[in-house]
């Protein structure tokens, strides 16, 4: 059995946002089923089935291309509030994701780089190519005004002041 344990900064703190056990435990990556049960791919949308979840597979700032099947254009780098005031007025249920979210996406994929750039493929922009960090919703518990992020090419989960300028990932319910 191949297992991956996750090593990111800030263990303690997921535990203490009461992450589900699995993904605090060791990932056992060898019997993941095939992407295409995990994760269904719809254009500029990908669903995540093992959550009811629904991401822009572009940061927000850019743009899906239909016919290239990528994304195109400069990230937003904005600040956490700049962030949740975005999504303030949407109607199509779009938002910034809570870090446990964020998260999931890592356990779904097994922090298997190359999945993530196919689900995701702005990663592959030249403005990710050293980091890949974006927003989340979930505050600090004990530094107010401190916001987690996480970095999708480190997988390093750490926080920032929330008028740090750093990319978005869209998500919305589905259910």
């Amino acid at each position: 059995m191949t297992k991956r344990p996750f090593s990111l900064a800030g263990f303690a703190t997921l535990f203490a946002l009461s992450l589900p056990a699995p993904t605090l435990a060791e990932v056992d990556c060898s019997n993941k089923p095939h992407i295409r049960d995990r994760f269904s791919v719809s254009g500029p949308f990908v669903t995540q089935l093992d959550q009811p979840l629904e991401w822009k597979r572009c940061a927000e700032g850019t743009r899906w291309d239909s016919k290239k099947r990528r994304c195109y254009g400069e990230p937003l780098l904005i600040s956490q509030d700049q962030a949740v005031l975005r999504f303030e007025d949407n109607k199509n249920g779009w938002r910034l994701p809570t870090i446990q979210e964020l998260f999931s996406l890592l356990y779904s994929t097994c922090a298997n780089k190359k999945e993530l750039r196919t689900l995701f493929p702005d990663l592959r922009l030249p403005i990710f190519r050293e980091s890949a960090h974006f927003w989340s919703t979930t505050q600090d518990e004990d530094l107010t005004r401190m916001y987690y992020y996480l970095d999708f090419k480190s997988y390093a989960l750490d926080f920032h002041s929330q008028g740090y300028s750093l990319a978005v990932r869209a998500v919305r319910d589905t259910n």
